[in-house]
């Protein structure tokens, strides 16, 4: 049993040390989304909004591996988790933030952009709702929450000027123009 606890611990080390190396590659995509906003390009967005979702799940997976072995044995571990948790939500809430700032109001958006950005919104509530919670709720600085707060609105007021993508889905569309019954009854002239 002692071999599986420090297997734990090791693999628990190593996904700490991925979570490191996502978050650096996170930052460098977040500052070459931002560069290319202004060519209005969005393809480089998605691949940022990728790599958050990359360590979103290393988070959980993280999270579900720590809860899986001995607490006395990873106590250490649990902190350095919590701890680069705090710091990787700053920086990515900064990096959202300075994203939809920097954002032109007559910027033009891509057809989809509402779709593209509606996601960003509810991770956004997700994650207050995780800071606010039990777990983090005295270590939390309050610009972090005030950074959430105003990416939210940005995000908001982006969506609002925003196209979305056309409806092709097999919704009834509306019912055709009825001809006149008396224009059916005429005899055709050669």
């Amino acid at each position: 049993m002692a071999w599986g606890r420090d297997n734990g611990r090791e693999e628990v080390k190593g996904l700490l040390a991925a979570l490191e190396r996502q978050a650096t590659e996170a930052s460098r995509l977040a500052d070459r989304a931002q560069r290319d906003m202004g060519d209005d390009r969005f393809s480089s967005f998605l691949d940022f909004r990728r790599k958050v979702e990359e360590i979103r799940a290393l988070f959980v997976l993280t999270e579900e591996r720590l809860q899986g072995v001995d607490e006395s044995r990873l106590s250490d571990l649990r902190a350095e988790f919590e701890r680069m948790d705090l710091l990787l939500t700053r920086m990515l809430v900064r990096a959202m933030r300075n994203y939809f700032s920097g954002m032109r109001q007559d910027q033009v958006l891509p057809i989809g952009a509402r779709e593209l950005f509606e996601p960003e919104l509810r991770s956004i509530d997700q994650t207050r709702a995780r800071l606010l919670g039990p777990r983090y709720a005295d270590r939390v600085a309050p610009d972090v929450l005030d950074d959430l707060d105003a990416t939210a609105e940005l995000i908001r007021k982006t969506i609002a000027r925003a196209p979305s993508l056309p409806d092709f889905s097999d919704s009834p569309s509306p019912p055709k123009p009825t001809r006149r019954l008396r224009t059916l009854g005429r005899p055709i002239r050669n």
